[in-house]
C-alpha cells in the first residue's frame, strides 16, 4: 500500500519537462522553469491580444477563456515550443517572447492540438483538435525546423475521427501511437511508422479504445480509458494482435498520464458523464511500479463553478516522463489546489 506525501507546491500549471529533468510551469501564457529549491524563473512569453490581457487577472475569466499553456517542449539547444488555444509559438533559448509559427495556407484553415509531441529525434508531431461538429476530414502535422513552420503528413477520411487526442513515440517499437476520438466508430489506436509514411489501425470502433495516453511497453500498451459515455478502466492491448483486456476500474475518465522515475502515474477527471458515477464530484490520482497493479493515492474535490464553462476538475500531469521518484501535479478545478502544482514523495505503508 502507497501513500503520497506532499513536498512542495508552487502557483501555476505542470506543462512539461526538459530532457535535462527540469520542470516547466504555465502561469496564464507565461512559461516558468522551476527547481527544487522553489525557484522559478520567466522563460518564455506568449505574445496575447489586449482582450486576454484584460481578462488575465481574473483566475475565473482564465478558466473560462481558457486563457493558459495546453502544452510546452524544450529542444536540446534550449529552442521553446508552447501551445495554446489560439496556436503554436517559438522561441530561441535566448528569447523570451516567442513568435507565431508558420502554417500551410489549406483549406479548411489549420486547427491547433491539444497536445505537441517532441520526438527523440527533435521533430514535433502534433495532430488537430477541437470539436469537429461537421466531422471533416484531420490532419497530423510534422515541423522540422524546431516548431517555425509545420507541414501535413497525414489525413484522416471526413468522420473517419473527431480529433486527434495525442500521438506518443514507442521507442522499443520505433514507431508512434496515434490516440483518437470520440464517439460511434471515431475512437481508435493506430500506428504511424517512424518515417511518417505509413499509418495502421491496430484497433477502432469502441470507447474502450478511446485515450489520450499510452504507456508504451515490450509487447502491449498500457493506458486508462477518457469516456464519458460508460465506465472507465486502465486495459492493456497487444501491440501485434490487438488483444484488449481490462486490467481495473477507474471512477472517470483520464486526460492526463506521465511517468516519473519508476512509477507510472494517471489521473481522472470529473466531468459531465452519460452515467451514474460515485466519482463525478472528484479527481482522483493512482500510481503503479509495473502497469499491473494500481492503486488510489489522492483525491481532490471538484469546486463549485460549472464543469462545462469553467472547466473539468481534474489533476493535470505534465507531459513526458521525470528521472525523479518523485510525481508532480496540477489541480484544476478543484478545491484547494486549482492552479496549484504539487511536487510529492511516494511513501510505502
Amino acid at each position: 500500500m502507497y501513500s503520497i506525501n506532499i513536498k512542495n507546491t508552487v502557483v501555476g500549471r505542470a506543462v512539461g519537462f526538459s530532457k535535462d529533468g527540469k520542470l516547466f510551469l504555465g502561469r496564464k501564457y507565461d512559461l516558468y522553469s522551476y527547481s527544487t529549491e522553489q525557484h522559478t524563473e520567466l522563460i518564455a512569453r506568449v505574445p496575447c491580444s489586449w482582450k486576454r490581457k484584460v481578462i488575465a487577472p481574473s483566475r475565473l475569466l482564465c478558466r473560462l477563456f481558457r486563457h493558459e499553456l495546453r502544452g510546452a517542449s524544450i529542444f536540446s539547444d534550449g529552442t521553446k515550443i508552447i501551445a495554446t488555444r489560439k496556436g503554436l509559438y517559438y522561441g530561441a533559448k535566448n528569447e523570451t517572447i516567442l513568435h507565431r509559427a508558420e502554417m500551410p495556407l489549406l483549406d479548411p484553415p489549420v486547427i491547433g492540438p491539444s497536445n505537441i509531441t517532441l520526438t527523440k529525434d527533435e521533430k514535433i508531431l502534433w495532430g488537430e483538435y477541437w470539436g469537429n461538429p461537421d466531422l471533416r476530414a484531420v490532419r497530423i502535422f510534422v515541423s522540422y525546423d524546431k516548431g517555425r513552420s509545420y507541414e501535413p503528413i497525414w489525413q484522416f477520411k471526413p468522420n473517419e475521427i473527431k480529433h486527434v487526442h495525442n500521438i506518443v513515440e514507442d521507442t522499443q517499437d520505433d514507431c508512434y501511437w496515434v490516440l483518437a476520438g470520440d464517439h460511434f466508430k471515431q475512437p481508435g489506436i493506430g500506428r504511424l511508422s517512424k518515417d511518417l509514411k505509413q499509418f495502421d489501425w491496430l484497433v477502432k470502433g469502441e470507447q474502450k479504445y478511446r485515450a489520450v495516453y499510452v504507456f508504451p511497453l515490450k509487447d502491449r500498451l498500457v493506458y486508462a480509458t477518457d469516456s464519458e459515455k460508460q465506465p472507465d478502466y486502465v486495459c492493456s492491448l497487444h501491440k501485434t494482435t490487438g488483444k484488449w483486456e481490462k486490467v481495473c476500474d477507474i471512477p472517470g475518465s483520464c486526460i492526463y498520464a506521465a511517468k516519473f522515475g519508476k512509477w507510472y502515474t494517471i489521473s481522472t477527471t470529473s466531468e459531465n458523464f452519460d452515467f451514474d458515477t460515485i466519482a463525478s464530484r472528484t479527481a482522483t490520482l493512482w500510481i503503479s511500479n509495473d502497469c499491473e497493479n494500481w492503486q488510489q493515492v489522492f483525491t481532490a474535490e471538484k469546486d463549485i463553478w460549472n464543469k462545462t464553462y469553467f472547466e473539468f476538475g481534474s489533476l493535470l500531469l505534465p507531459r513526458g516522463e521525470w528521472k525523479s521518484d518523485e510525481i508532480v501535479f496540477s489541480g484544476q478545478a478543484v478545491k484547494k489546489y486549482d492552479n496549484i502544482t504539487c511536487i510529492a514523495e511516494i511513501i510505502e505503508k
